[in-house]
């Protein structure tokens, strides 16, 4: 078989197909943006299609995205622009999004029945920019490379600014684009997905010193690999089984968080295995706050809306705690943030010493080499997974080649009842996370 390669032929910047008004120019970033790594959030989704990437047909699809795109760049002005650090100002002067379009001499299902490191080694070729390349005066906000297969399919490559956006504002973005790109665009439907950006507004912006980590512009040299572990419906099904649930309102835990609780157990393991002296087990979980706060904010409310909690298992129980322990570990800490923060949030004189704790705690850490320390994020019960841009709904989803470790990120399957665990480990320590009972047990 023939060397698989993706050739770039375009790359310019796209801006608001309707200049953004001088009233807007300035885009103030808020508390919670200031708490966000200058990083690029990668999302790509892959589609089948009809069309060939000759015809003319297929370039017609081409021109009608970068006409979708330029008309939802805006309303989501702040993409077009860029971000001024030194002042945590976002200049929105129709600086544009990065879009760069690209063809492969491989067909999608050659990609997708590739052996799943081979897969892994090749998303960041589907991706416009480095997942570091973030956070300087000239790097776009959005970027977006649109990728033709030889078959006629389609992969979405996608970075967002992290100092700017979440996955629900992400989120909200992919579904509008996708609307605006179908043949007939409705526009009830594309009212449900217009974004407002009034979280700057209701938490401003501190002027705090920045601490978050700072990420290589590169992941070329960085030493870490992902795999993802894949949980089928009956398996999660299989695994609430061995638990016990004596919640008298008859609560069980979400599929999200008994993969979290599992994936943990099998970490705090492999952790034990490899350190000399017994070190605690340090666990954050990212939580979406729009829910939190009363009244609650649209999940169209653009900017970064989250929180963490963060779980700690000492060095002395890592063996004595089971996989329920390690359930209700998590939940207690998802409990007390969820409690401290709907006060903090809804009080009339915001409490930002209070909301401001978890990111202190996940700073100090991540630069504690006493303990081993993993952030888990979920992008489960997202709808971009059904983003329709006129090939019907994704055949396959996947984040980026990241560079960092300790790291996992969770995606609905394609059946939506499943999960998709993206785990980021040293390769010394993933080889042993693989052959953790539980892990082997649950896995596809």
């Amino acid at each position: 078989m023939q060397k698989m390669e993706i050739k770039n032929n375009l790359s310019k910047l796209m801006k608001p197909s309707t200049p953004t008004p001088p009233n807007l120019r300035t885009y103030n970033i808020s508390f919670f943006d200031e708490q966000m790594p200058n990083i690029n959030t990668p999302l790509i989704l892959y589609y089948t299609s009809s069309q060939k990437p000759q015809t003319n047909e297929h370039v017609d699809i081409f021109n009608h995205l970068e006409t979708s795109l330029t008309k939802t760049l805006t309303d989501f002005y702040p993409l077009a622009g860029r971000y001024i650090r030194d002042k945590s100002f976002v200049d929105c002067s129709d600086q544009g999004a990065l879009y760069v379009q690209a063809t492969t001499n491989f067909r999608l299902s050659d990609f997708l029945n590739l052996t799943r490191e081979l897969k892994y080694n090749m998303l960041h070729e589907f991706l416009p920019c480095d997942i570091g390349e973030a956070g300087e005066i000239d790097d776009p906000l959005l970027s977006i490379k649109i990728t033709a297969f030889e078959c006629g399919g389609v992969a979405i490559g996608m970075c967002f600014s992290h100092k700017v956006c979440d996955m629900a504002t992400m989120n909200t973005f992919v579904i509008n684009w996708a609307i605006r790109s179908q043949e007939a665009c409705n526009s009830l439907e594309l009212e449900k997905y217009s974004p407002i950006f009034n979280i700057a507004h209701d938490f401003p912006k501190r002027g705090v010193l920045d601490l978050s980590p700072r990420i290589p512009r590169s992941s070329i040299g960085v030493k870490s690999t992902g795999r993802m572990f894949s949980f089928k419906a009956n398996a999660i099904s299989k695994l609430r089984e061995t638990l016990v649930f004596n919640d008298a309102r008859g609560h069980r835990p979400s599929k999200v968080q008994l993969i979290v609780a599992l994936l943990w157990k099998a970490l705090a393991h492999v952790d034990k295995l490899n350190n000399e002296q017994p070190k605690a087990s340090v666990l954050q979980q990212g939580v979406n706050l729009r829910n939190k706060v009363v009244p609650k904010l649209p999940h169209y409310s653009c900017g970064n809306f989250i929180s963490g909690a963060i779980a700690r298992v000492e060095p002395e129980h890592v063996d004595t705690i089971d996989l329920q322990g390690f359930l209700k570990i998590l939940n207690e800490s998802v409990k007390k943030i969820e409690s401290d923060y709907a006060k903090a949030l809804t009080s009339s004189n915001k409490e930002y010493d209070v909301l401001m704790e978890p990111f202190l705690e996940y700073f100090r850490y991540i630069a504690n080499n006493d303990v081993n320390f993993y952030a888990f994020t979920s992008w489960c019960k997202f709808s971009f997974h059904n983003a329709d841009f006129g090939w019907g709904k994704s055949v396959w989803r996947s984040t980026g080649k990241y560079g960092g470790q300790n790291f996992v990120l969770m995606m609905d399957d394609q059946e939506g009842d499943g999960v998709e665990a993206w785990v980021h480990l040293d390769e010394n320590r993933m080889s042993q996370f693989e052959q953790d009972l539980d892990i082997q047990a649950y896995t596809n």
